[in-house]
């Protein structure tokens, strides 16, 4: 079996890191962002939004979101 030092393992990635990141930007940049393929079905659609009403009522409740405006709100995740 090999071994190879921890250091070694740094500097090599010190190394490949902006050729890597310059290619994953390539790459990702030429290609659109993946949508969804199916439609939701009335059953989801109404699930979701439950769950999205009933997530936003207990913010409000223990005072993670409050109203900045007539129009705005902040979400705050850390109370």
């Amino acid at each position: 079996m090999r071994s190879v030092k921890m250091s070694r393992i740094e500097s090599n990635i010190l190394e490949n890191r902006p050729s890597v990141n310059a290619r994953l930007n390539s790459n990702s940049s030429s290609h659109s962002r993946i949508r969804r393929c199916r439609s939701r079905s009335l059953d989801e659609k109404v699930a979701l939004t439950e769950i999205t009403k009933a997530s936003i009522e207990r913010a409000k409740r223990e005072g993670k979101m409050k109203m900045i405006g007539k129009r705005w709100m902040y979400y705050d995740p850390t109370e």
